[in-house]
């Protein structure tokens, strides 16, 4: 009996050790269970809260995108061109014929033969800036506008002073946009303000082109220099040279041109006196308008080619994109490479050894960039190249891609991406429409 006992002791020592062991086993999952239960909550809150914060990203994208598409219609319907005179000097005396008869009047005639002296330009670079509203500062001090006026034999000496009072007033009363502003007695007063009308607005969205009427006096070249990095400043500016410019804006990669139906062409004392209107055109140019350099538009060129020009010939004038028949010296073939855009679509770069050279894309914004790259990524959105870069006819089709509307900004960002990717068919394209993405 006490065998048996034993081995039910035993038996029973065995089954508690394996119990306890169980126990244990089960007291651990538990734990592991209690620990996985609060990660799942803690991680089913943190999904939550992403979900939110998604949310509201995406509500913040789209108000942002709204404010940014405003911003840029407003920038647009406040866009203009600006022209800046430094008229104290005889390099920018409006021509002889303006002072005779009644100086109210000639100056209400200069002004307004300057407005359509800089359409007539600028409808040669872009039609759509030609229809931009214009905007003239002109500068000078009274006295020394007076003191050349007799100097020219334009004005006895006395009534200098009254000449110039009666033909800044009908020069600024001749268009809403048009000042002619006398800044008062000192030396460098008017190109101190003429300055500062430059920093003011050449950084400015809405001022899509500056015609800078200073090209005299190297003292200008140190603010112009200032700007030739960036290509969006040096593509809206252009000099309007004169008979006399100083020699250090040769080195500069501003377009350039001369407006000698409206400016004096000649300097003081020179036999034949002041330039006429009508005395002085250059064969192929437009109501006096010289080019020189390469248009370079804020605004980039539409496809549409202006037929009453012909195709460049030479390498400086397609580089350029300047038509023959406006008149490029090939002393112009130095010009730097253009910013995307000032070409028309039927244009392209090739270097000396006839390889296609990319033109620079302008500069992109981070904000926009920053959006597209959520919409991207984020969103999970895929917009088809070719509808959005070259135009639907492009598409070949239902590719899959999306075609919903971009802005130009958005275009943009598009192109700066695709430019960084590497072209897998190299030096194939050739043709400024050849489907090549690395080349848009």
């Amino acid at each position: 009996m006490s065998n048996i006992s034993d081995g039910f002791n035993a038996w029973m020592g065995q089954f508690q050790s394996q119990m306890d062991g169980n126990m244990k086993h089960l007291a651990t999952f538990n734990q592991q269970l209690s620990e996985l239960a609060k990660m799942y909550t803690n991680v089913r809150r943190d999904l939550e809260r992403e979900r939110v914060a998604g949310r509201h990203a995406q509500q913040l994208t789209e108000t942002m995108e709204g404010k940014l598409r405003v911003l840029e219609e407003s920038t647009m319907r406040g866009a203009f061109v600006l022209v800046l005179v430094d008229a104290d000097a005889d390099a920018y005396l409006f021509n002889d014929t303006y002072y005779t008869g009644d100086p109210a009047e000639g100056g209400e005639r200069a002004a307004v033969d300057l407005k359509a002296a800089v359409q007539q330009y600028l409808k040669s670079v872009d039609p759509r800036l030609a229809v931009l509203p214009i905007m003239a500062r002109a500068f000078a001090s009274g006295e020394g506008l007076a003191t050349l006026l007799v100097k020219a034999g334009l004005a006895k000496s006395g009534d200098g002073q009254q000449i110039v009072s009666r033909f800044t007033s009908g020069f600024s009363q001749a268009d809403e946009m048009f000042d002619y502003v006398l800044v008062g007695k000192g030396k460098d007063r008017a190109d101190h303000k003429l300055m500062g009308a430059f920093r003011q607005f050449v950084e400015s969205p809405s001022c899509q082109h500056v015609l800078l009427a200073s090209c005299h006096d190297n003292g200008y070249v140190r603010m112009l220099e200032k700007c030739i990095h960036n290509p969006a400043i040096v593509a809206k500016v252009t000099m309007v040279k004169s008979f006399q410019t100083g020699s250090e804006f040769k080195g500069l990669p501003f377009q350039s041109i001369t407006l000698e139906s409206v400016f004096r062409g000649r300097a003081l004392g020179s036999s034949g006196g002041g330039s006429s209107p009508t005395n002085n055109l250059k064969p192929g140019a437009p109501n006096g308008v010289q080019t020189n350099g390469s248009p370079s538009p804020a605004i980039a060129p539409s496809s549409n080619t202006n037929k009453a020009f012909s195709p460049p010939a030479t390498y400086a004038s397609r580089a350029a994109g300047v038509p023959q028949s406006v008149g490029v010296s090939p002393a112009s073939a130095s010009t730097p490479i253009p910013v995307y855009g000032q070409l028309a679509k039927n244009y392209i770069l090739v270097n000396a050894a006839d390889h296609r050279v990319d033109m620079p894309l302008p500069p992109r914004s981070n904000m926009v960039a920053e959006s597209f790259h959520r919409k991207m990524y984020n969103g999970g959105k895929r917009y088809c190249n070719r509808h959005h870069l070259y135009g639907p006819e492009s598409c070949l089709g239902n590719c899959g891609y999306l075609h919903d509307a971009l802005t130009a900004s958005e275009k943009l960002v598009m192109r700066h991406k695709l430019r960084a990717e590497r072209c897998l068919d190299r030096g194939k394209y050739r043709g400024a429409r050849d489907r090549c993405q690395a080349l848009v």
